[in-house]
Order: structure tokens, then C-alpha cells, then sequence
């Protein structure tokens, strides 16, 4: 991977709560051509690069048992990307070359701490409705309480559900 490739979501937040799979799904932001950079590794390595979204450079390696998906970094920076997340427990990153060393803007470890799911922002969860569905799925499974104002928007929210195409929100549900 490019030297400024950042792990993100789910991944690192599953391994700080310590329940992370033996292969996880992975998502990795990266400056530049995500499309490009996952056919080249997709070649390289033997894998299969599927192209998820060619307008946001968005595509997933399938690699030896491995989902890696490759974003391009949004907004000019690692932490205006983070701003764009869903929650804040999802919003934190673990750049590769320095794996030490975590990046929360929005303090999502201290929400992970809490017991705590707190959307970043009502934009962001209005940007892909299904968002809305997916704080109830985390908090159920995290066993986590929902903050006021994010159950709030949820409930204010709902019905934005209906837009979302019905196999996104199956997937959703299956999880």
C-alpha cells in the first residue's frame, strides 16, 4: 500500500473494543486514484478489484480470503474525512506507516470507553439514510447507548429509510 494509506471504520474500532475477526473487512483511505491503485494490487497480487463507486474512487480487493476496500481520501485531509464518517466510534484512524499512533478528532475512543454511539453530525447521516439503520444495528450489537441527540435524529429520520435500495438495507439487517 502507498505510504499515507490510513486504516479506517470498523476495523479499528473493532480492535480497540478487542473483538476484531481473524480476517476482518478493512478500509483504507489513500490519496489519489483508490480505482486505480486496487487494480494495480488486485494484478500484483492475484486478487479480483471490484469498482464500488467510480465518481468517489471507491473499490474493493478481494485478496486470499480478504476484503480490503480503497477510498479516496475526502476533503483535503485525514481528519475532514473522518468529519464525514457516520459516528465517532467509526472516525478513527490508524495511519499504516505509524501504527501506533491513533487519529481521533472526534474522540471516538472516548465514546468506545463510554459505552456510547454519537453520530458525528444529522448531515452525515442524512448523506446515506442507511446510516440511520446502522446506528441501531451498533448500538444493539455493541450493546451500546444511543446519545440523546443521535437517537434523536434516528427517530426524526426514519422515514428517509425509504429511499435506500431494499438489498442495501437486507445487507444492513443481515449484519
Amino acid at each position: 500500500f502507498p505510504a499515507e494509506a490510513t486504516l479506517v471504520g470498523g476495523a479499528v474500532r473493532d480492535a480497540l473494543l478487542d473483538r476484531l475477526g481473524p480476517q476482518p473487512d478493512l478500509d483504507l483511505v489513500v490519496t489519489g486514484d483508490a480505482v486505480g491503485l486496487c487494480k494495480t494490487l488486485s494484478r500484483r497480487h492475484g486478487g479480483t478489484a471490484v469498482v464500488l463507486d467510480t465518481e468517489r474512487s471507491i473499490a474493493r480487493l478481494v485478496i486470499g480470503g480478504w476484503s480490503i476496500d480503497l477510498a479516496r481520501l475526502e476533503g483535503g485531509s485525514l481528519e475532514a474525512d473522518l468529519h464525514r464518517r457516520d459516528y465517532t466510534i467509526n472516525a478513527i484512524a490508524l495511519p499504516l506507516t505509524k501504527p501506533k499512533q491513533l487519529v481521533d478528532p472526534l474522540q471516538g475512543c472516548r465514546d468506545l470507553t463510554a459505552g456510547l454511539l454519537v453520530a458525528v453530525s444529522e448531515a452525515n447521516l442524512l448523506d446515506d439514510p442507511l446510516r440511520l439503520l446502522r446506528g441501531l444495528r451498533l448500538s444493539a450489537e455493541l450493546g451500546f447507548q444511543l446519545a440523546a441527540e443521535t437517537r434523536q435524529w434516528i427517530a426524526q429520520h426514519n422515514s428517509a429509510l425509504a429511499s435506500v435500495a431494499g438489498e442495501r438495507v437486507l445487507a444492513e439487517l443481515e449484519k
